[in-house]
């Protein structure tokens, strides 16, 4: 009883499951595809020669999605920043039942939720116990910093080779849904789709596929940082450098954006922590 007031206590003080957002259809193969004017919706700009689109989808958590708008992502985009940090503490027991109960959706949502936690390590789950938070310490937050500017840096660089005007006009949109949207946590969504689409510029499938393996805690950290500081989410001078074709300006302007997103989580983190000691 005393585990399950325990979770009871902490999921609610959390925020409500969220609406999934609507979901955008991306060509499966071939020639990225416009639609009048508009430019190709998060698909691979390479050559026109069969380069296949990459299908995912843009919600608040940086998730691959493959078919349908699934409601794990709606759980995944509570639990995930709340692990990360401290909602959820290292320790705590995530009661399939309870948290089903407390977001409103049914337990299997739940239980593909907390696979997907477990892959990227942020729970364990054992027979009987069942899934235990272990968290990232502040260690591990600052080595996801650091390999975020690895991969993003090399990857801007490469796209100022390859972007296009109808890339240019998609990464304007986005930029202006993430100020519309911020200071709330929904602005992560645009912003995941934002780096996301850098990552695909590069053309480096290798390259793509590594940072994608990290893209959920990339896009949790986002819905944190982004609710924090309004201005984080200002892309526009990174744009700027893209059409410019400086590939050492971009890379150095992305490394001044992560490096100030990673301050701000450091400060949520010791003022949560300071919380916590209290």
């Amino acid at each position: 009883m005393r585990i399950r007031r325990e979770l009871s206590d902490r999921l609610r003080r959390l925020s409500p499951v969220p609406q999934l957002p609507v979901r955008e259809r991306i060509p499966t193969g071939g020639a990225p595809k416009t639609v009048g004017d508009k430019p190709p919706l998060l698909a691979h700009t390479g050559d026109q020669g069969g380069v296949p689109a990459v299908r995912h989808e843009n919600n608040s958590v940086g998730d691959v999605v493959h078919d349908g708008a699934e409601l794990h992502h709606a759980v995944l985009a509570v639990l995930r920043p709340a692990i990360l940090v401290g909602d959820l503490p290292l320790g705590i027991r995530l009661i399939e039942e309870e948290v089903a109960s407390h977001l409103g959706v049914s337990r299997g949502p739940v239980r593909e939720a907390l696979g997907i936690l477990r892959d990227e390590g942020l729970v364990t789950i054992a027979a009987r116990r069942g899934a235990v938070v272990v968290g990232l310490t502040p260690a591990d937050i600052d080595d996801l910093y650091d390999l975020r500017i690895v991969l993003e840096c090399h990857a801007i660089r490469r796209a100022t080779a390859n972007v296009r005007d109808a890339d240019i006009e998609y990464l304007r949109g986005l930029d202006a849904g993430m100020v519309a949207l911020a200071p709330t946590e929904t602005v992560a969504r645009p912003d995941v789709a934002f780096h996301r689409h850098l990552m695909l510029l590069a053309r480096q499938e290798r390259l793509r596929s590594a940072w994608e393996r990290i893209a959920g805690i990339i896009g949790g950290l986002l819905s944190v940082t982004d609710g924090q500081r309004p201005d984080l989410v200002l892309h526009s001078h990174l744009i700027d450098a893209l059409v410019s074709g400086d590939g050492d300006t971009a890379a150095a302007i992305l490394h001044v954006h992560i490096r100030n997103a990673h301050r701000i989580m450091r400060e949520v983190l010791s003022s949560r922590m300071e919380v916590e000691t209290r």
